[in-house]
């Protein structure tokens, strides 16, 4: 038997009132002061079919406050990119109202856009170049699309892996 979990109720109070407020996975381990990887731990124990109580209940606990707050924050920025808030309000002498709204915000809806369908997803350009940044030279090297092929293939699969990290460290809410 392993020696007894430092994550005791109170403590899980803690992390999810930390959690509440916004703060990644990173800064609630410093707020708290536990190592990142042990909340990781913590978390991840909680999610198994077999898990205690205690880190069953804390894992949904910690999901709930994430969610709320990642709803939250989407909520803000949709608002952002549609438009339309309300940021000043004036009653005239006359008793007339001038309202102010805030304007749509497009870069904010692309952002929005290209999370949520891949299909708006900002391409990317691809520049190969030759020995010390001259130009590829094909007329006279048969293996050299080949190996440019190879090349681009590579960096595809590389940034493809980047990607599946960061979405796992983003569906982690590490914030990082």
């Amino acid at each position: 038997m392993g020696r007894p979990t430092k994550l005791t109720p109170d403590l899980a109070d803690k992390i999810v009132e930390a959690f509440e407020a916004g703060n990644s996975v990173r800064r609630t381990a410093a707020l708290v002061g536990v190592n990142r990887a042990t909340l990781h731990d913590w978390l991840a124990q909680g999610e198994a079919d077999d898990a205690p109580e205690l880190f069953s209940d804390f894992s949904d606990r910690c999901t709930r406050a994430r969610t709320k707050v990642i709803g939250e924050l989407f909520n803000a920025a949709y608002q952002d990119a549609v438009g339309g808030v309300e940021i000043k309000r004036a009653v005239r002498p006359d008793g007339t109202e001038e309202t102010q709204v805030t304007p749509p915000n497009g870069k904010v809806a692309l952002e929005l856009m290209s999370r949520m369908d891949p299909e708006w997803r900002p391409v990317k350009a691809y520049e190969i170049s030759g020995p010390e940044g001259r130009p590829v030279e094909l007329s006279h090297q048969d293996g050299v699309v080949e190996s440019v092929l190879e090349r681009v293939r590579k960096a595809k699969e590389r940034r493809a892996a980047e990607a599946e990290q960061a979405a796992a460290a983003s569906a982690g809410g590490d914030g990082e």
